[in-house]
């Protein structure tokens, strides 16, 4: 099987006391071409959650590592789900913070090869409608928009699903599409994440068609419980399938948390996909 197209999320998939260096190693080793993580600036914090930690994945390291295993780093994160770290785009504080952050990592994105920052907009604010809001933010990204120009990098947005997420203003796939339509930006997509998807309206190949045009990059894993694909009560080979016929040419980021060993565990997702001619 040509397992090009997988992206590992390195993030979900690898306990995190194995150093970055290592888990990068191990995907080179099974066969994948590509892989993602989330952070760059902060680290698993052994008590729960997460610290900023500057460098907390040194990116010439990783620069190398690419160069030497022939590894694309497909993407990473802007800022944080819950918008508490590298800025949102509901208030004009997060706002000017993430416009600041995106401009230093776009050259970083492209020396490293990167084709998407991944973003998330923000919480909803309880002083505005939901209208406004989506009006504020649509015209910020067309301003984002306008800074990828001519760079190769994409900002892919990703709705969140409620109650893990409680509280995010783009809790659904139609959330995220129809805010893709207002901005009408080129470098503006989804990432669309079949968990987060099929826990709030499920119908993906629906919405998936509707909104294929902006969908920029896929995350898959085993729904309900976010563990191995093919566990879980989505039929991905047959979904992902109808994706490549209505033209999905981007990567397919395994993001899940595993119940079995790693490297099992990421064996048996690749015999699982393994029919998947368009891989």
């Amino acid at each position: 099987m040509n397992i090009d197209r997988l992206s590992v999320c390195i993030e979900t998939i690898f306990p995190y006391q194995v150093p970055y260096e290592e888990q990068i190693r191990t995907c080179a080793s099974l066969g994948f071409k590509a892989y993602e993580f989330w952070y760059h600036d902060m680290q698993r914090n052994p008590k729960g959650g997460w610290i900023e930690k500057e460098n907390a994945k040194d990116l010439d390291v990783v620069y190398r590592l690419n160069q030497e295993l022939g590894l694309k780093l497909v993407t990473f994160t802007l800022n944080s789900p819950h918008a508490d770290h590298g800025g949102n785009l509901v208030d004009d504080r997060g706002t000017d913070m993430m416009m600041k952050e995106l401009d230093r990592l776009i050259p970083i994105a492209q020396k490293l090869g990167v084709l998407q920052l991944i973003t998330f907009v923000g919480n909803e604010r309880p002083d505005m409608t939901w209208a406004e809001q989506i009006k504020k933010v649509a015209l910020s990204l067309r301003k984002m928009d306008k800074m990828l120009d001519g760079t190769g990098v994409q900002l892919t947005i990703e709705p969140l699903s409620h109650p893990k997420y409680k509280g995010c203003l783009l809790p659904t796939i139609k959330d995220a599409g129809e805010l893709c339509r207002e901005v009408g930006g080129k470098h503006i997509k989804i990432l669309y994440d079949f968990f987060h998807i099929q826990i709030m309206t499920g119908n993906l190949l629906a919405s998936l068609q509707e909104y294929i045009e902006y969908i920029g990059h896929i995350h898959i894993s085993g729904i309900p419980g976010q563990h191995e694909p093919a566990d879980g009560e989505i039929n991905l080979p047959l979904v992902l399938k109808k994706l490549a016929e209505m033209g999905y040419m981007g990567y397919f980021g395994l993001e899940y948390y595993p119940l079995k060993e790693v490297i099992p565990s990421l064996k048996e997702t690749i015999e699982y996909l393994a029919d998947l001619a368009h891989f």
